[in-house]
């Protein structure tokens, strides 16, 4: 790596960056690297030494590909990462991230065989590298899952996806201790191309074992606003073909506070070796052209066509998140009963009329031959618990204390007036209308229960007076309002506030649960760094998201089928139209559900974050969906409004479908899906954008 002097002519690079500069965010933003040179020569380890957040890890980035830096050059063996002709990201590089970055329901077997799928490898030759690898790392067990390994065993599988597919470019960012023995090893079986970055507390160790080892004077940190130019150390301890030796020592070296070069003697090598003088005079070890190797790292694929690679990668992606699934029991049951018992919860709860409400009555005739009795005795028992007083102000106080919904009280004269209302018609007097009216005094605080109340003493009275007309052999219908509810179009005369609701309670449940799964997968993985892996293997965004949509889409059928029993067949909602509308109303707004939480998940990188933006964004969808209460209500802007959101049509669509029996044929059946398709297909293509190009 270099930041002055002339760079050898003779020298092969396997990577060469040229005024590198890269910053996070806008112009303004104080860049991470700027204006940095870096040359690494085939056939050596390179070491990085730097403090942390100096810009190594956003360096290494850019050479994988998954940082493009602002301006500036680099190439991987003469090809520039991220392009179609260049197999950077994937094949042509094996990637160790700081983290573990490992899968802990999965056994190292399993790894193994998931990066061998990315890198293109065929059955076999993943089979054998398997085997080589795990006596290779000493790793005792590799049909055991990694979360049981010891913290040494996990980073040394951490270290074998890299090496599975034996890359010409090995890159390791702040390897742990353990690993320079292996990272040795892999040098001189296969990887001939290392680059490895170090903290400046592990130098000592860096000098020792690496061949080149520079430390961050071209890099920028973020806390100064200049270049730091610290020491920098520039070690050539071996040419390519060179054995590696942990125990060769450094003969002679000089500290320079520009680039340092050591001169050593040379040993014998296989290859002759040719010496050359920088622009300070120093004398530095080149390869001579004879020892060159041609590595191709062009796009190409060891395992078929592209499409063929497409489905294998396809199907180690899919394949891990079932393994993942199938090993995690509590997230399964998490996913597939919450909604369940969600819906459970709901049928129990929600929609049912209230009962057991209490009274209190003053019933001031004292007549036991009198009417008011028996119109009390008509008020249903089971919904409405009466309370007899004898003063009417105790009745209130014991309303305002909340022992009552309401005081019904009845006049002394009640049974006289009431014949006298009946029979004088037009004629009856004021104080006769007084005297035969009920009246009812509420606590209208609760609305549901208030119209609970009114509708069983209004239903009570009715019967009470076709009773007492039918007694005088009167014709009982005089007592019936001049309106007659006749037998509805759709429906029933006595409406279901549950069934009303049910729909888009299923498509709630269905909706918010698969946001949360969809996003939630997703940043676990990036923020462990899984994801960074997979992407680096080669994997392409929109794989990463089809095979998450197709995982938890498969997921969600069990979901559904378990939610529509229990809503049809446990709690008896009726339906009256075909099922086949309803389930594929439920999945399209899992879909929904799925592609705003990929949204969330490819903009933001914590799950806390993406918690609240999936709450806070559903309990407004909610309400404005009118599945609570209808979209009728609302003003005239926010209705039109809300019939854009995922859930308003659809739960009209789903209603339409249950409570009048109308299929894909009717009227406005065709809208829910239509706007369900409109926000799943746009939304997937905006994350995949955000997960390519927001890195």
């Amino acid at each position: 790596m270099e930041n002055g002097g002339e760079r050898p002519k003779h020298s092969v690079l396997a990577v060469d960056g040229t005024g590198v500069c890269f910053r996070f965010g806008g112009k303004k933003s104080q860049p991470v690297l700027n204006g940095l040179d870096i040359s690494v020569e085939r056939g050596i380890i390179y070491g990085l030494l730097g403090p942390s957040g100096c810009g190594k890890t956003t360096l290494l980035r850019c050479i994988v590909g998954r940082h493009k830096p602002n301006s500036g050059t680099i190439t991987i063996f003469g090809s520039v990462p991220g392009q179609k002709n260049c197999s950077v990201p994937g094949s042509g590089v094996g990637f160790m991230p700081q983290e573990l970055a490992l899968y802990p329901e999965i056994t190292t077997e399993e790894t193994l065989t998931y990066f061998g799928r990315l890198y293109q490898m065929e059955p076999r030759a993943i089979k054998d590298r398997i085997s080589f690898l795990t006596s290779f790392l000493d790793i005792p067990d590799k049909k055991k899952q990694i979360k049981h390994l010891s913290g040494g065993q996990q980073r040394r599988v951490s270290f074998s996806p890299p090496l599975i597919h034996k890359p010409p470019l090995l890159i390791l960012d702040e390897p742990r201790v353990g690993i320079w023995k292996a990272i040795a090893k892999a040098h001189n079986c296969r990887c001939r191309h290392v680059i490895i970055t170090s903290l400046p507390l592990r130098r000592e160790e860096a000098l020792a074992k690496a061949h080149v080892v520079s430390s961050s004077s071209f890099l920028l940190t973020n806390s100064l606003q200049q270049p730091v130019y610290t020491e920098m150390v520039m070690i050539n301890l071996a040419c390519s073909g060179m054995p590696f030796h942990s125990d060769q020592k450094v003969e002679e070296f000089w500290f320079w506070e520009e680039p340092l070069w050591v001169k050593r003697r040379p040993s014998p090598t296989k290859h002759d070796s040719v010496t050359s003088l920088n622009s300070e005079g120093h004398e530095t070890i080149l390869l001579n052209d004879t020892a060159e190797v041609k590595i191709d790292i062009s796009q190409t694929s060891s395992y078929g066509s592209s499409l063929k690679s497409t489905a294998n990668r396809m199907g180690a992606l899919i394949n891990k998140n079932f393994v993942r699934l199938k090993r995690n029991i509590p997230l399964v049951f998490f996913q597939i009963f919450v909604p369940v018992f969600q819906v459970i919860v709901f049928c129990l709860c929600v929609g049912g009329e209230p009962f057991d409400i209490p009274m209190a009555v003053v019933n001031q005739e004292t007549d036991i031959m009198g009417k008011s009795t028996a119109f009390l005795q008509s008020i249903s028992s089971h919904t409405i618990r009466q309370n007899n007083f004898t003063d009417f102000n105790l009745a209130v106080d014991s309303v305002k204390r909340g022992e009552n919904w309401g005081v019904i009280y009845i006049h002394s004269r009640f049974t006289t007036s009431m014949m006298d209302r009946y029979l004088e018609g037009l004629m009856a007097s004021n104080e006769t209308i007084y005297n035969s009216t009920i009246r009812m005094y509420l606590d209208m605080t609760n609305q549901q229960i208030t119209a609970t109340i009114y509708t069983t003493i209004m239903d009570g009275f009715l019967k009470f007076s076709r009773e007492t007309l039918s007694q005088f052999n009167w014709n009982p219908e005089m007592a019936s309002p001049p309106v007659l509810l006749e037998e509805p179009i759709y429906g029933e005369i006595d409406p279901n506030f549950t069934e009303f609701m049910a729909p888009g309670m299923i498509l709630g449940i269905t909706y918010i649960m698969a946001v949360g799964l969809s996003s939630m997968s997703v940043i676990i993985e990036k923020k462990e760094g899984l994801l960074d892996r997979s992407w680096i293997a080669g994997v392409r965004s929109w794989e990463v998201m089809f095979s998450i949509l197709f995982t938890l889409f498969i997921v969600m059928l069990v979901q559904v089928a378990l939610v529509l029993v229990f809503t049809f067949q446990a709690f008896s909602i009726p339906y009256r139209g075909p099922l086949v509308w309803v389930i594929i109303s439920v999945l399209l707004v899992g879909l929904e559900g799925m592609a705003y939480g990929l949204f969330i998940s490819s903009i933001v990188n914590d799950e806390n974050i993406a918690m609240m933006i999936a709450m806070g964004s559903f309990y407004p969808n909610l309400l404005l969906s009118g599945i609570i209460w209808p979209v009728e209500a609302m003003p005239y802007y926010l209705r039109q409004f809300s019939y854009c959101l995922p859930l308003t049509l659809m739960a009209n669509t789903m209603r339409s479908v249950l409570s009048r029996g109308w299929t894909i044929t009717d009227n406005n059946i065709w809208d829910g899906y239509l706007v369900a398709l409109a926000w799943i297909l746009p939304v997937i293509l905006i994350s995949s954008f955000f997960f390519k190009y927001k890195k």
